[in-house]
């Protein structure tokens, strides 16, 4: 199974005064499980700041679908990638604490971000080798899910294991999912995010490792790179289509470009097979 669990763990202890990452959207706070298999682990709380209570909905209503959804494509590239180079994705729990209901899973150290859901990747010469292989993992699920989706937004780290090289694997968190129907939640950016991965993502030595891969033809950038996950409600569905011409700044306000030589119907050419 390609999942991080809580196993049997079901409440933790939250720290309040140790915040270990926040963003646009949310916080992550510092927890210690308490009883089950995690019994005195560490753990790490997400909740929604305040303000973002619609986004919260969408989120939740949505998470463990992306997550089941990942593992299942980690579980087939588990199956066939190199040795030591499996991924293992977190699935954490929603849990009830001081009227908040917060994300909880297991602590990640020595965390990194390596994609986002809005096309942004990390350097290699920042965070290494493992950006490679992140990327590859979001072009593989494209390719294995027929061009309709990609999983993305890659952040956790390499577990390395000096003394069983079995042992070594990436530990991922917080993945999204573009898709074409835009299926899952206020992170995914449907069509637009797809394009805007594969407009900024170079096949490495890791893609194409059983066979060619199909990748999108002439790739648009619709959002400015942004290493923070970018989130939409439900309401600016519209905006993500390939028929609307709309291109996202930072802030993901729309700009519209109508010099843009992007057909609308070129969608239906998106999935064609990778040549060298």
């Amino acid at each position: 199974m390609a999942a991080r669990t809580n196993l049997s763990s079901q409440s933790v202890t939250l720290h309040k005064n140790q915040i270990v990452g926040q963003g646009k959207f949310r916080i992550a706070y510092a927890g210690t499980y308490v009883g089950g298999n995690r019994n005195q682990q560490e753990a790490v709380c997400k909740r929604f700041r305040d303000n973002y209570g619609v986004l919260e909905s969408e989120f939740f209503a949505s998470a463990f679908k992306i997550a089941d959804k990942a593992i299942e494509y980690a579980e087939d590239w588990n199956n066939m990638c190199e040795y030591g180079k499996k991924i293992m994705i977190t699935r954490g729990d929603v849990m009830p604490i001081g009227g908040h209901k917060y994300l909880v899973e297991p602590l990640i150290r020595y965390f990194e971000k390596y994609t986002s859901n809005n096309g942004w990747i990390a350097n290699e010469d920042d965070v290494g080798w493992v950006v490679l292989a992140m990327e590859a993992f979001s072009h593989y699920t494209y390719h294995r899910s027929g061009g309709q989706l990609i999983v993305c937004d890659m952040q956790g780290r390499y577990r390395y294991n000096k003394y069983s090289k079995a042992k070594c694997r990436f530990e991922v968190t917080d993945v999204a999912i573009c898709s074409r129907r835009r299926s899952y939640g206020p992170t995914d950016l449907a069509e637009k995010g797809i394009e805007s991965f594969f407009a900024n993502h170079t096949c490495n030595r890791f893609c194409n490792f059983d066979k060619h891969w199909a990748r999108p033809r002439s790739p648009t950038r619709w959002f400015a790179p942004n290493s923070q996950t970018s989130m939409l409600s439900s309401a600016d569905t519209h905006l993500l289509n390939l028929g609307n011409r709309a291109k996202f700044q930072p802030n993901l306000q729309p700009i519209y470009d109508y010099d843009s030589d992007m057909d609308s119907d070129d969608s239906e050419d998106e999935y064609v097979p990778m040549r060298f």
